[in-house]
């Protein structure tokens, strides 16, 4: 479960309205994402045995120790984004369970945005890159480390993201809706 949280926690804070947040030209309103995770969990350093395991055991275990055995997991959701979210940068930026993440825009245009991520006081660290693929459109990843006494943790997150409409019917704004996922 610790992976699962660790993994919600960044989804949520990558998700594709990071990206709509940080881009000027994004329209506010209605967006759908679809977001695929792939976690892969290192070997505790100090497992005992581990120097001498052959590489290919070392391969399965770790594999066995990864959630979903290290294969992608994929989710989508609605959020409405106001103009005023855009403006502050804060569109989906709030996570789950209060953790804390400090993003650097390290590169930013109008079309494309790339920043470092640095959350859990140091223990996650990563970076984010979206690009507009239109007025309606954004494709991003987020690759992070997670740093634990267990071992180490790599997530891979891929976004797409597209506008649906100026009008967010019933949702508030800022309100998120997860539509399903694997």
């Amino acid at each position: 479960m610790r992976h699962a949280r660790f993994a919600a926690t960044i989804v949520l804070l990558g998700l594709a309205g990071l990206a709509v947040a940080a881009m000027p030209n994004t329209k506010p309103g209605l967006w759908e994402s679809v977001t695929t995770t792939t976690i892969e969990q290192g070997l505790p350093p100090t497992m005992p045995g581990l120097a001498k395991m052959p590489a290919e055991e070392r391969q399965r275990l770790q594999q066995s120790m990864s959630p979903r055995g290290g294969k992608p997991s994929t989710s989508s959701a609605r959020q409405c984004v106001t103009p005023e979210m855009i403006e502050r940068g804060d569109a989906f930026s709030s996570t789950s369970d209060g953790a804390s993440c400090r993003r650097t825009v390290v590169d930013q245009s109008a079309q494309r945005v790339k920043m470092n991520l640095v959350c859990g006081d140091g223990k996650s660290t990563g970076e984010a890159e979206f690009r507009a693929a239109g007025p309606d459109r954004v494709i991003g990843k987020i690759l992070m480390r997670n740093k634990t006494d267990r071992g180490e943790a790599l997530l891979d997150v891929q976004i797409e993201a597209r506008w649906i409409s100026a009008d967010c019917g019933a949702l508030k704004p800022g309100e998120r809706m997860r539509l399903g996922g694997s």
